[in-house]
């Protein structure tokens, strides 16, 4: 398949989950992701941000098939990603988890954790699959792999065993690579080694990468683009340095804000007045979904949902108008407000 495809093409992707089921009820449809579209292409890493709840896991999980898409398509490669998916293209997807303690089965040694997608997907003969699981730990900066091959799961340091997720995740050489919260259960001593190692396999290997976090930032040292998103939506989306040092969206801005700053000596500054003004749920379909928290909330806003458009080309300022977006009805008075 022609490198021209973008790895990941996600064009109006939906999931609904029901809840509040009962004997006389069918209960509710709750949007975990609601009508979201983008693209990574080969060598960069999209960043996906939001407070818990946002549906940045259901995200994921739909990326890599483990939830069905209830409406939109997903194309891997050019390829759509469907149920009935061949065996080819399941192995260009894989994904590593946020709990490198549960994510590998604990009786298997290291060197059968790493070659169970060549097992799986009947790749090489014995001898080609063990050479292809050393290839991959040392990949994953597990040197030299031969010593680790038979090693138990318990003989690992946290560090370790993410690593070994790693290499399981790109021993089948995967097209693309879905990180959700791949280093948030890790000592903060380990994890800048865990976040090069992830850049380093995107652009030496032509992977793309979605990458899942809540800490924004982790986010500008890995990523290239950057995708905020608030209860099934994306509020804005664009260059990861420019979403962050210039935050359109109210509930960027307030993400942003909450960041803490590393020097007990220094003062915070003023908070912006475009931040949380109070707390609320917008039920699903009534306009945008921040309107109960936003404090520049105007009628338009609980009328109707904003879509994702680009920067004006007369408020660009220091933004790139053609990649910086925002889901916003005000969008043309807050880059105002920056001049």
């Amino acid at each position: 398949m022609s490198q021209s495809f973008p790895a990941l093409e996600v064009h109006a992707v939906r999931k609904h989950f029901r809840t509040g089921r009962q004997v006389f009820s069918r209960g509710t449809l709750v949007p975990a992701v609601d009508g979201i579209s983008f693209e990574v292409r080969p060598g960069r890493v999209l960043g996906i941000v939001g407070e818990s709840g946002s549906g940045k896991s259901t995200l994921a999980n739909l990326l890599v098939g483990l939830e069905t898409i209830g409406g939109g398509e997903i194309l891997i490669d050019g390829r759509p990603l469907t149920r009935r998916r061949s065996s080819s293209l399941r192995r260009d997807v894989q994904m590593v988890f946020q709990d490198p303690f549960g994510s590998i089965n604990p009786r298997f040694t290291v060197g059968r954790a790493v070659e169970e997608p060549l097992l799986i997907h009947q790749l090489g003969d014995p001898a080609e699959r063990r050479r292809r699981a050393i290839e991959a730990l040392e990949d994953a900066e597990l040197r030299p792999g031969a010593a680790f091959l038979d090693r138990r799961q318990h003989e690992l340091s946290g560090g370790q065993r993410q690593r070994v997720a790693i290499a399981r995740a790109i021993v089948a050489r995967p097209k693309l690579l879905v990180a959700d919260e791949p280093v948030s259960m890790l000592d903060v001593s380990v994890r800048a080694g865990i976040l090069r190692l992830l850049r380093r396999l995107v652009s030496d290997g032509g992977m793309a990468m979605v990458f899942i976090t809540h800490d924004l930032s982790i986010a500008g040292s890995i990523c290239d683009d950057l995708a905020v998103m608030y209860r099934g939506r994306f509020v804005e989306y664009g260059p990861v340095l420019d979403v962050i040092r210039q935050p359109i969206h109210p509930y960027t801005a307030a993400l942003i804000a909450a960041v803490p700053v590393p020097d007990p000596m220094a003062r915070p500054e003023p908070l912006p007045p475009r931040l949380l003004a109070g707390a609320g749920v917008a039920p699903a379909g009534s306009g945008c979904r921040f309107h109960p928290r936003c404090e520049l909330a105007v009628p338009e806003c609980e009328a109707s949902i904003p879509l994702l458009a680009p920067i004006l080309p007369a408020h660009v300022g220091r933004h790139r108008a053609d990649r910086h977006q925002v889901a916003c009805h005000r969008i043309a008075e807050i880059v105002d407000g920056y001049a």
